[in-house]
């Protein structure tokens, strides 16, 4: 009876570890997958998160190229642009070699 009751308990722990192997590894939404593509959706929503700060960032200098004495400072800063009567210099951080 012992051991009829120790065979039925096995069958049960046996049948109840291979459920458990199918459902984690070879179902098609097993938990490996769901994993990586959770992930996946991280690192999407984080790129999403950059650009839309990028988008805020160039909507605002948009609007600021609108005037005039903006644009002028910013083409003077950017692309190194002046005035007839202007001098630039263009200063480099050296590079240490060590």
């Amino acid at each position: 009876m012992a051991n009829r009751i120790l065979r039925s308990r096995w069958l049960w722990l046996a049948t109840i570890v291979v459920f458990v192997l199918l459902i984690l590894f070879l179902d098609r939404n097993s938990y490996m997958d769901r994993r990586e593509v959770k992930e996946e959706i991280e690192k999407l929503e984080a790129q999403r998160d950059y650009y839309l700060d990028r988008i805020r960032e160039d909507s605002t200098v948009i609007e600021k190229l609108k005037d005039n004495q903006y644009l002028e400072q910013y083409a003077r800063e950017h692309f190194l642009m002046k005035r007839d009567s202007d001098v630039v210099y263009v200063l480099e951080n050296p590079v240490r070699v060590d």
